[in-house]
């Protein structure tokens, strides 16, 4: 009897040391899931950020080639205003001074 209460001790014994190992190692499981969690969060994030600031740049290069277009039409605008005006000038000083000639040229 004595022997089958041993056994049945020694049994328990070796039960406990292996749910106390099996806990450990659930431990052990679950701290390299959570670093490893961690490590693809931080990846996704930095990933993200790149991501976010490639968008951004592509962003900032099209609207600078926009702003270089936009530049380059309005500069042509002004140089053919400017031409237009510069032309219209000696017609606008004849106007004046007929203009000026007829008012006290006739007093």
């Amino acid at each position: 009897m004595k022997e089958i209460l041993d056994d049945i001790r020694e049994t328990e014994s070796r039960a406990k040391l292996v749910v106390e190992e099996a806990e450990r190692e659930a431990r052990s499981i679950i701290a390299e899931a959570n670093r490893t969690a961690e490590e693809l969060i931080l990846k996704a994030r930095q990933k993200g950020e790149e991501t976010f600031r490639s968008i951004i740049e592509s962003a900032k290069k099209a609207a600078e080639e926009q702003v270089l277009v936009l530049r380059e039409q309005y500069e042509e605008k002004i140089k053919k205003l400017r031409k237009i005006s510069k032309e219209r000038i000696p017609k606008a000083v004849n106007l004046i001074v007929e203009k000026v000639v007829t008012l006290y040229g006739n007093s």
